[in-house]
């Protein structure tokens, strides 16, 4: 269905706005992928990516949103006093997204949704971005304009907005 790569992008940004920057972090984002791609059986020896964490008001209906728009599974629940974390997986069951050793996605909470930063972002991998598109749309989430190749690379990328604000990131790789 979707196969779920993480990268973590630091880029300098002094307006807030991805502006004059977005060709720059474009290509930070081509390479990383490729980089990702290509290291992915090769990384240094005894480092994974466990999770990647996101925030918001309400922890529940985040949870639902992913669950709906990408079929994401709950694996986890971490609940203590004042504090509630969902931990999210990849799998065709909820047992089958317990056994998949790729990382999942915590959601935690966050005392607002008016936090969001735009350079820190999920990236999903996605075969077919139109039904991914509307599928975040249906879910409640937005896009951030429409997907778009990503110069003559053959990819198209999609830029959208998760209920609480977070950023997400869909690339869809060359038809083969």
């Amino acid at each position: 269905m979707f196969r779920f790569e993480a990268s973590v992008i630091i880029a300098g940004n002094t307006n807030g706005k991805f502006g004059g920057k977005m060709k720059i972090i474009s290509k930070l984002i081509l390479g990383l992928t490729t980089a990702c791609l290509i290291t992915m059986h090769s990384s240094q020896a005894g480092v994974t990516l466990n999770a990647a964490r996101i925030g918001a008001e309400d922890v529940v209906a985040l949870a639902k949103f992913y669950q709906s728009a990408f079929g994401l599974h709950e694996v986890n629940r971490l609940e203590f006093p004042g504090m509630l974390e969902i931990m999210l997986n990849f799998g065709e069951t909820v047992d089958a997204a317990k056994a998949n050793p790729s990382a999942q996605i915590v959601i935690m909470p966050r005392p607002s949704n008016g936090l969001q930063d735009p350079v820190p972002h999920i990236i999903f991998n996605v075969t077919d971005i139109a039904a991914t598109v509307t599928a975040i749309k249906a879910a409640g989430g937005a896009m951030d304009g429409d997907p778009r190749p990503f110069g003559n690379s053959g990819m198209i990328i999609g830029l959208a907005v998760d209920p609480a604000g977070n950023r997400l990131e869909l690339i869809q790789p060359p038809k083969q």
